[in-house]
């Protein structure tokens, strides 16, 4: 099946006083229809960058190369008229902070209602978000219970609270079902799910991924998150991102049992430690995207380097059903 969604030799720059950062470095990344992609990578890697750039949101960064299409369409090079059109309603994002996404001032009743609103008369959340006396018929009432229901959430006297409450009257994953419930009542195509297990107890946790899983195969969806068991459990491919490119993507199964980049073995063995256990060694903070090096960006840290990792940047190649990008591959994989 062919790609729905390809990101192409993505790069988007940042100019700040210390200098251009490359936040987003050659990004190659595809997801098929229907299909649960987790991205995974330490902080500051460019994964925020990324999604946002789908969205056109990434400003003040600059798309200065690649592209990024969706169904055909190249989002980089769509007036923001057409490009407003595909927010919400084509790519659909939960933020990651549910204690601040929803406004206080509306109660969840509104906030559903405005984004039934956006998908049928088109606009943007914030034009239509002075609408106070927006209601809800019959028809758009059962429909926002028919996406609780299929959230794991079908007391209807309890739903009745949920509505005439404000965001700082519920809990944190409900919160949550509330941004997942809204992304979805805009019947996108694309779900982004930024780090949704972020500060959420073990129980409100597993209700947060229960959710996500319900959604497999509805849509296309993309799971950002630091959260190795989050991947694992809602996705069926994982990419993992370093210094602004992905550096390994494959079937879930086989890059979290089985890492190839000396950089995925790390972030997935720096998981999966046990108590005591002590973290796998690395000296260095985070990659500094402003001084890049030459080569792999990987080499100052890597455990394997070899003298043309300090020259080349490597390829992309096949390895079984991966693919990587890394030099101790260079003499068995085949180049994609």
């Amino acid at each position: 099946m062919s790609a729905f969604l390809r990101v192409s030799n993505l790069h988007v720059y940042f100019d700040t006083p210390q200098g251009v950062v490359r936040a987003n470095n050659g990004v190659n990344l595809e997801a098929r229809p229907g299909e649960s992609l987790g991205i995974m990578g330490e902080s500051g890697c460019g994964k925020t960058v990324l999604f946002l750039s789908m969205l056109r949101l990434q400003q003040p960064g600059r798309i200065t190369a690649g592209s990024i299409t969706l169904d055909g369409r190249d989002i980089t090079q769509l007036p923001e008229r057409d490009v407003e059109r595909i927010r919400g309603r084509d790519i659909a994002l939960v933020p990651q902070n549910q204690a601040t996404a929803l406004n206080p001032a509306y109660t969840v009743r509104e906030q559903l209602a405005e984004a039934i609103v956006v998908r049928e008369r088109g606009g943007s959340l914030g034009s239509v978000l002075g609408r106070r006396g927006s209601r809800m018929d019959g028809e758009a009432l059962e429909e926002v219970r028919r996406v609780f229901r299929e959230l794991g959430f079908a007391d209807d006297r309890l739903m009745g609270r949920l509505l005439q409450s404000y965001p700082h009257e519920l809990s944190g994953g409900m919160r949550q079902r509330v941004l997942i419930a809204m992304a979805l009542l805009l019947r996108p195509r694309v779900l982004i799910a930024d780090e949704p297990t972020t500060a959420l107890d073990r129980a409100t946790r597993a209700q947060s991924l229960a959710m996500l899983r319900r959604l497999n195969g509805a849509l296309t969806m993309l799971v950002v998150s630091h959260d190795l068991d989050a991947i694992a459990s809602t996705c069926g491919r994982v990419a993992v991102m370093y210094a602004g490119r992905i550096v390994e993507s494959g079937p879930a199964g086989e890059v979290l049992s089985d890492p190839r980049h000396p950089y995925s073995r790390l972030l997935i063995s720096a998981q999966r430690r046990t108590r005591g256990e002590p973290l796998p060694t690395m000296f260095a903070d985070t990659a500094n995207l402003v001084d890049v090096p030459p080569g792999c960006s990987f080499h100052p840290i890597c455990p394997e380097v070899m003298p043309q990792c300090l020259v080349h940047e490597p390829a992309e190649s096949k390895v079984g059903g991966v693919r990587v990008a890394c030099h101790l591959y260079d003499g068995e994989a085949a180049p994609c």
